[in-house]
């Protein structure tokens, strides 16, 4: 069997100057709207945890880079179980994935766990110096994916990945100025999810 392969796709956007740090992060911490901004998205529903963990933060692994802001259920880890229909020549079409968001000061963190051993680790984030942001400095959405797969499936997860970035980055950030149509608590949403459906887990920033 092949070694898995890594792969690394940092993308970031401008925001609009009329958009505020505060409103740009609770964009990100809403799930439901974050989980709709995925073209491909047919519904999603939260989960208690996957199978693979306990439960407990320190059992899901997440990297010691990230550090989550205190959550109000106490769930400093989400975790939802996300269906998405890709046409693709490889895998089945309908897709189902298990993404855990963990938010954090200044974005959220995402992975994704699809089928073929498909694992997406993407951070949206806000960048930036307290000078800058005192400056007012624009804003940007970064967001720095890593997607580890099976060697042979590398160039289709590349591929998807770069296609469906710019429409994800778009739907956030019209979310983030109340232009978007957010999910609803039980899933049944009016666009996609969480990124491009079975290769895409992102890591957002806003960014100054």
């Amino acid at each position: 069997m092949s070694p898995p392969r890594r792969l690394h796709h940092p993308q970031q956007n401008p925001l609009p100057p009329r958009l505020t740090k505060p409103a740009a992060l609770a964009a990100l911490h809403n799930h439901d709207q974050f989980l709709s901004a995925d073209p491909h998205l047919t519904s999603y529903k939260r989960l208690s945890a996957p199978g693979e963990v306990s439960g407990d933060y320190a059992s899901y692994q997440v990297p010691a880079s990230i550090v989550p802001i205190a959550a109000a259920d106490g769930d400093q880890v989400k975790v939802y179980e996300v269906h998405d229909h890709v046409p693709n020549p490889v895998w089945s079409s309908d897709v189902t994935s298990v993404e855990e968001f963990v938010d954090c000061a200044d974005g959220v963190w995402v992975r994704v766990r699809s089928p073929l051993g498909i694992v997406l680790e993407t951070t949206w984030n806000k960048n930036g110096t307290a000078e800058e942001e005192e400056e007012e400095a624009t804003l940007e959405l970064v967001q720095t994916c890593e997607c580890r797969c099976n060697r042979l499936l590398a160039s289709i997860c590349k591929g998807q990945i770069e296609k469906g970035w710019r429409e994800v980055h778009q739907k956030l950030i019209q979310g983030m100025l109340g232009d978007g149509s957010g999910g609803d608590k039980d899933g049944k949403t009016a666009g996609g999810g969480a990124a491009a459906a079975a290769v895409a887990a992102p890591t957002a920033t806003v960014a100054a």
